[in-house]
């Protein structure tokens, strides 16, 4: 009650979720920082709610990748109320395959994650606090076609931890799925349903803050908080296979190399006729186009150009992954 506590990417979904969170415990004054500061109704409305729980709130108009920003907003906190932990949340995404990526691409989304979490070590590493909880993502675990930006930045932030935690700091990095109703998965077109659709489930916002009362209770220096199929996660990217992590989650022996396919279509283009396999087969590539484009089926016509349908390259990964799994066959890349 008598302390002060920091969340980067405070004006977003996950950062008010957090405020809440803190309030509930008695948090005597939180810090929101974000680069816009506060813009919308509905944020104004979150920060009332946080207030009349009597938690003061301070919103900071705070860029986390610049150090001078940081320091500034560290500087103005009140004296009777000193720094005791801080939430870093922010983060950028910029989608693409690697092929695809530049370096402003890389820098556009590590600068947050990676420049922000080093601003704030160092900042306040003379500072006691209690709490330094970074919000990193499983895409640093298990990799995400098209996220290889974003995975190298959440991979700082578990190293970051293990770095603090090795010099008596604290630290957690905390490596999330997608949330269901915040956080940039939630506000990105289909991003939740396409991870769920590979195996990963997405988390409710109650979920992800019952976890992070575990994870503070046991003292873990980086914890992972996921849903997930293996099974089905292996049948989109069957490399993981090789995972040490994903192993020990499956029964060697339901491992392949290759997808085994649905049994159930295979049989059924097994019996057909060479002129009704190819229907059911065109059948198959047009059900699985409007799943990877979340439309129905019936409105793809069946000689319409797959980038015309507003399919781009990590559609197209989606769709061959998903022919892949059904048909227990490798396509290659170009196909």
């Amino acid at each position: 009650g008598d302390a002060s506590y920091l969340v980067t990417g405070g004006l977003g979904g996950l950062g008010l979720s957090l405020a809440g969170w803190l309030a509930e415990r008695g948090a005597g004054h939180v810090v929101l920082a974000g680069r816009a500061g506060m813009t919308t109704e509905a944020q104004r409305s979150a920060v009332a709610a946080i207030e009349q729980r009597g938690t003061s709130v301070t919103v900071a108009k705070v860029d986390v990748a610049d150090r001078a920003s940081v320091a500034s907003a560290l500087a103005a906190l009140p004296a009777n109320r000193p720094l005791r932990g801080i939430f870093h949340a922010a983060g950028l995404v910029d989608d693409g395959l690697l092929a695809g990526q530049t370096p402003a691409r890389f820098r556009r989304v590590m600068a947050p994650k990676i420049q922000g979490a080093w601003n704030l070590h160092t900042l306040t590493r003379g500072t006691e606090l209690d709490l330094f909880v970074m919000y990193g993502s499983v895409v640093g675990l298990l990799g995400s076609p098209g996220q290889g930006n974003y995975a190298a930045a959440n991979t700082f932030l578990d190293a970051l931890a293990h770095a603090r935690r090795a010099e008596g700091l604290a630290a957690v990095s905390i490596d999330w799925a997608a949330f269901s109703d915040v956080g940039m998965a939630a506000a990105g077109a289909h991003r939740g349903q396409r991870m769920e659709g590979r195996g990963l489930k997405s988390l409710k916002p109650e979920e992800g803050l019952a976890a992070l009362d575990a994870i503070l209770a046991r003292g873990a220096t980086q914890m992972a908080v996921l849903s997930i199929d293996v099974q089905q996660w292996l049948e989109f990217f069957p490399a993981a296979a090789a995972y040490r992590m994903l192993a020990r989650l499956v029964d060697e022996q339901s491992t392949t190399s290759a997808p085994s396919g649905d049994r159930a279509v295979l049989d059924k283009l097994a019996a057909a006729s060479p002129e009704a396999r190819a229907r059911l087969v065109e059948g198959l590539v047009r059900d699985q186009v409007a799943l990877v484009l979340r439309i129905a089926a019936e409105k793809i016509a069946r000689d319409a150009p797959l980038a015309g349908l507003g399919m781009d390259s990590l559609m197209g990964l989606e769709l061959r992954n998903r022919l892949e799994a059904v048909l227990g066959v490798r396509l290659p890349a170009g196909a």
